[in-house]
């Protein structure tokens, strides 16, 4: 198993972003310009901001839990570091992550399209594609190397997923996430 998983996370955000600017750069699209650092700004927030789901899931979804308790208690102290570093810790404990859901893929998977195709904003296309890029990152992640997380992506789902319909699922999004990224 992978160690530290957040530093793969900044190779791999860093890793796409080149690759899209290199693709950009040979097929003689790439404009040099104030909205390239708008897009990369973009995209480092959107990647970012899912993380949130952590403090969605401890403050709002499951406050009573022994981990929510714990981070209000720290970030009431003004301990913020230190209640930063406890949520990526024990990010094992939270096992219904809004953003990390089959559902919320699906969702960001339409509103990427819709961005790609009626979106100008250089911030708003790289907002979208941080998010995506941690989304897929963390889905293969877990589908490779954290089986009881690959599985809890599909909490929302009231039935039994099969194996073959989460492998096709693995499949068809970093395919669409692709060419779509392509186009942010």
């Amino acid at each position: 198993m992978i160690k530290n998983k957040v530093a793969i996370h900044e190779f791999v955000l860093f890793g796409v972003f080149v690759f899209l600017i290199l693709v950009k750069i040979v097929t003689g699209n790439f404009v040099f310009g104030l909205d390239l650092l708008w897009w990369l700004l973009g995209g480092v927030i959107g990647f970012l901001f899912v993380f949130s789901d952590r403090f969605v899931y401890s403050f709002l979804m499951k406050p009573d839990e022994a981990l929510g308790t714990r981070l209000k208690d720290l970030f009431g102290r003004n301990k913020f570091v230190e209640g930063m570093i406890t949520l990526l810790n024990e990010r094992h404990e939270q096992k219904e992550l809004v953003m990390r859901s089959f559902l919320f893929l699906v969702v960001w998977l339409v509103l990427a399209l819709l961005t790609v195709t009626s979106v100008s904003s250089a911030f708003a296309r790289g907002f979208m594609l941080g998010i995506g890029i941690h989304l897929v990152f963390d889905l293969i992640y877990d589908y490779f190397w954290n089986h009881a997380r690959f599985d809890l992506w599909f909490w929302q789902i009231k039935r039994e997923v099969s194996s073959e319909e989460k492998r096709w699922f693995v499949i068809l999004v970093p395919v669409i996430f692709g060419l779509l990224a392509l186009n942010f």
